[in-house]
Order: structure tokens, then C-alpha cells, then sequence
């Protein structure tokens, strides 16, 4: 499984800090999620694989942060403040050896991160439902494919159908980004299974189910990726652990990172010209809620999402389910007049 990247100066850090090597383990955990958070604030494709940029800090980021970890990856309390108590002892690091951003001071991004604890004691805001979601997904489906013609148009043409299979396994599945990027081809038999058994947050296993869109999306990506491997002489058949999803611009089998599923995502909410940012955790929350709008059990939804406890499901999406019970009341609630019948019927028929 391939590395998150770490933001600049991560590793010395980690490597001068006096504390047990426990604890150097969960910052990096922390330093990581972090640079992916930073990621998913301003996206940057040029961005190297092993370290994000300082520049991407701000003076909210750790406030920010911290709802992040709640919103996106559902972290629990405890996970969410140590995480937080990792990234705070990183920045006072570089604060004290003059490595923040122009402008920026420890002690001020940690006041704001108070005041923003103190704000958010009421619980988790509901977040808005990205309706583009399927814009995302119409965006890669219609982008023509090139060419295999040369080696270029051949990766442009792979990374095409890898991203059009991502995209429509995230529409399908509702997976985290970090579940979707560590699958295997035998996860989903090549795409012939409409169901994927994965382990998901706290080790906790669950079943996945694709629509055929998604399978059939997975399909045409490996078979072009396993013709471009046979026409270029490489290893044809393919290993029961080998990734589903790949980077096609090295040589050697790589599986992407949860990072490029992040990038694939805002690439094409970059090129729509979306107004609001998109990010795949959007796909997880709009597939959710319009089951849940369609009358899906919040229990089932629950299953679906692979949430511990059915608190978290019923306050994530509270208020698409007070639109589900509004709607059903109206339905099925009788009008006085209604009720009035079938009292005397009742009594008549006794």
C-alpha cells in the first residue's frame, strides 16, 4: 500500500521530538492525515508525492481540521484529539525554528482552534448535499478516449478509464477514499462481483455492492490495462493481490494513494467550473441521502455506510431524514374528515 505524503519538515520533526516510539508512529498517522486535509483544502495536482508544502497552512487550519476529521473521515473523539495534539506540537516545532509561513504564529492558531472547541460543543453541523456529484461522473464518461497510439496517449487513455472506474465505484459503493484506493482486482473478481467485502474503519468488515455501471467501468479499464501490458511485452497475467486501481505514469505497479482519489474528484469539479468544491466523501454523503430520501431504513443506511453506532448515521444526515418523515406524515397522515369515516365505519361494522 502506497504512502500518504507527509508535510515539509515532517520527518525531522519526528526524529527530534523526545517521546516513545508509540507515539512517534501515531503523529505520523496524524502529520499524514493532516497533509491529506491540506490536500482537500487547495488541491494541487503538481504537488510531490512525498511532501506537502507549508504554504498550504493557514491560520484556522487546525480548527479546520479538526471538523474535517469529523465530517470527512468520521474519526472519534479520542482519535480526533490526538491527532490534533500531534499537529499542534508539529507547528509549535516549526514555529520555534522559524519554518511557518510568512505571517503565521503557533499561539494564534491555537487560540482560534480554542474558540473553535468552544463553538462546536453543540455537536456536528449537518453539511450540505453536493448536488454536482453527478456532474463528476457525466464528466468522465463523455471525455473522449484517446488513441493508444504512442506511449503517452496510452497512459492518458489508461488513466481515463481508471479514473471513469473510480468514479462510479465511489457512486456505487459509498466507500471512504481510503477504502476504494487499497482494493484489489480479486476484491471484485475484475469487476464480475457486484459485491466487495472490505475492512473499513476500526477493522470493522462489511459488504459493498456495485451497480453494473461501476462493474462494467472496471471491466474496460482492466482489459485495456491488461492488453497495454501483453502489447508491451510485461507480465500479462496478472496477480490476485496486483491493486484495482494503479498509477499509469511509472513502470512499476503502484497503487494510487488516497490522495489521487481526492485529485480525480476536484480535477473535474475544477473543470466544470463547479462553484463549490467536490471531494469523494460528497459521493459517500449524496448516495447516502437519496436512499435515505427514497425511504431507505436509517438502520439499513447505517449498514451501508459502515457506521459503529447508528448515533453518528441519525446526526449526519438528521435533517435529510426529517424531510423522509415530513414527506411520509403528509402521505399517510389521515385529514380529520378522513379519520371521521372511518370511525363510523368502524362503529357500523361492530
Amino acid at each position: 500500500m502506497s504512502q500518504h505524503p507527509l508535510p515539509a519538515h515532517a520527518e525531522k520533526f519526528l526524529t527530534t521530538i523526545d517521546v516513545a516510539p508509540k507515539t512517534v508512529i501515531t503523529y505520523r498517522h496524524a502529520l499524514r492525515t493532516f497533509a491529506e486535509f491540506l490536500l482537500d483544502s487547495r488541491p494541487k495536482p503538481s504537488i510531490d508525492d512525498n511532501t506537502v508544502p507549508l504554504q498550504l497552512l493557514q491560520e484556522d487550519s487546525p480548527a479546520r481540521f479538526r471538523h474535517w476529521m469529523r465530517s470527512e473521515r468520521e474519526f472519534s473523539r479520542r482519535t480526533e484529539n490526538t491527532y490534533l495534539a500531534g499537529v499542534i506540537r508539529f507547528i509549535e516545532w516549526l514555529d520555534v525554528h522559524s519554518l511557518l509561513p510568512s505571517g503565521l504564529m503557533a499561539t494564534r492558531m491555537k487560540l482560534i482552534l480554542r474558540e473553535a472547541r468552544g463553538r462546536r460543543r453543540t455537536g456536528y453541523k449537518t453539511q450540505p448535499i453536493k448536488e454536482a456529484v453527478p456532474q463528476i461522473i457525466a464528466y468522465y464518461d463523455s471525455s473522449p478516449l484517446p488513441a493508444p497510439e504512442t506511449p503517452r496517449l496510452r497512459r492518458r487513455r489508461l488513466t481515463l478509464l481508471r479514473n471513469r472506474a473510480l468514479v462510479h465505484t465511489l457512486f456505487a459503493s459509498g466507500m471512504r477514499a481510503h477504502e476504494l484506493a487499497g482494493l484489489r482486482r480479486s476484491d471484485c473478481a475484475d469487476g464480475h462481483a457486484d459485491r466487495i467485502l472490505i475492512t473499513g474503519k476500526g477493522e470493522k468488515e462489511r459488504v459493498v455492492l456495485l451497480n453494473p455501471e461501476a462493474q462494467a467501468a472496471i471491466r474496460a479499464y482492466l482489459k485495456a490495462r491488461d492488453e497495454d501490458r501483453a502489447a508491451n511485452r510485461k507480465r500479462p497475467v496478472p496477480g490476485k493481490q496486483e491493486p484495482l486501481f494503479i498509477r499509469h505514469d511509472r513502470d512499476q505497479i503502484t497503487p494510487i494513494s488516497t490522495k489521487t482519489v481526492w485529485l480525480v474528484v476536484s480535477q473535474a469539479a475544477r473543470a466544470l467550473g463547479l462553484d463549490t468544491s467536490i471531494s469523494p466523501h460528497d459521493f459517500r454523503r449524496y448516495i447516502a441521502t437519496a436512499m435515505l430520501s427514497e425511504g431507505m431504513p436509517l438502520e439499513s443506511v447505517q449498514e451501508f455506510l459502515g457506521h459503529e453506532s447508528i448515533v453518528t448515521t441519525r446526526t449526519v444526515y438528521a435533517r435529510t431524514r426529517n424531510e423522509v418523515l415530513e414527506d411520509q406524515v403528509k402521505t399517510y397522515r389521515p385529514t380529520p374528515a378522513q379519520a371521521l369515516r372511518r370511525s363510523l365505519r368502524y362503529q357500523k361494522e361492530r
